[in-house]
């Protein structure tokens, strides 16, 4: 078989409803050489009939099915070893790419001979139906990764195939934090350039997601935090305690006067706009979570 241009990741589970539009966007590209392989991690609806059919219907789509579940990391990590590409992207399954993605990206990367990995602006589509555009920063330097991850979701991502395995594909221990994490990976190997227009659709719908998981947030944050603290001065790992503070008081099986403690810890140690995020986001629903527990316990004294 001939070597495409681009390989195409998609990893899926249980989503077949937005797993259409995802596969869609893809084989509507205007950059034709391309493979896409979608991994289908275990799904129990009707994913797998989906995709037998899709397979048949475009010889460009190569499908990958795990009798059991991986994760979004180890579902990427078997794409990427079946890859061909020179070029491999990534699309979640319930995010889109608009017709042009793929094309100004590579001519980004052409462009920049250093170049490993290209990022993109984004439309945010929220529940209610607004969409916001948001910009990526270009210019991104180690520190500010290590900070937080300004380069965005998997979805933006184009990156060499051979840099790409050579630094050994997404690390599997992250239950969040996975595209961070390659991120800070992959501008240690070299430049990272970023299309300044809006290439890609981030749906923040209220289904299953691992961004709707405080656990499993916490876990990546954590996770981030203990791999790369060799790599941060004082101020950002000021930074990056914080933020796992903020993520610890969100955490719903704990207590209250737990999660108010470390909201203090937090909004102490974070940088002023940030302590005042965190506070704006966590102090409603604390004190409503803190009157709800009082309201059960009086009412199972009151029988």
């Amino acid at each position: 078989m001939t070597t495409p241009l681009v390989s195409v990741i998609l990893p899926t589970r249980n989503r077949v409803d937005f797993l259409r539009a995802a596969v869609a966007s893809v084989l509507r590209q205007s950059e034709r050489d391309l493979e896409l392989i979608v991994v289908d991690d275990a799904s129990s609806d009707g994913t797998k009939t989906y995709l037998a059919a899709l397979s048949a219907e475009d010889r460009r789509v190569r499908i990958v099915r795990n009798a059991v579940p991986k994760g979004g990391a180890g579902a990427r990590n078997d794409g990427i070893l079946l890859s061909r590409g020179k070029w491999i992207a990534f699309l979640d399954d319930d995010d889109e790419w608009m017709p042009i993605k793929l094309r100004r990206q590579l001519k980004m990367l052409d462009a920049n001979g250093s170049a490993v990995a290209c990022s993109c602006g984004y439309i945010r589509h929220l529940p209610s139906g607004r969409s916001t555009a948001v910009t990526v920063p270009s210019n991104m330097s180690l520190e500010d990764l290590l900070i937080e991850n300004r380069l965005g979701g998997a979805s933006l991502c184009v990156c060499s195939s051979t840099v790409l395995k050579s630094i050994g594909g997404f690390d599997e221990r992250f239950r969040s934090a996975q595209d961070h994490d390659l991120w800070v990976r992959l501008i240690q190997a070299g430049t990272v350039v970023v299309c300044d227009e809006s290439l890609v659709i981030y749906r923040a719908h209220g289904g299953p997601r691992v961004t709707n998981d405080q656990q499993s947030q916490y876990a990546g944050a954590r996770r981030f935090y203990f791999k790369y603290r060799h790599l941060m001065n004082e101020t950002v790992r000021r930074r990056r305690i914080s933020h796992n503070c903020f993520l610890m008081s969100r955490q719903m099986a704990r207590g209250s006067p737990y999660r108010f403690r470390y909201l203090l810890l937090s909004v102490l140690n974070a940088q002023p706009r940030a302590s005042l995020r965190y506070a704006r986001s966590s102090i409603p629903r604390l004190a409503r979570d803190a009157l709800l527990n009082s309201l059960r316990f009086w009412t199972s004294r009151a029988r």
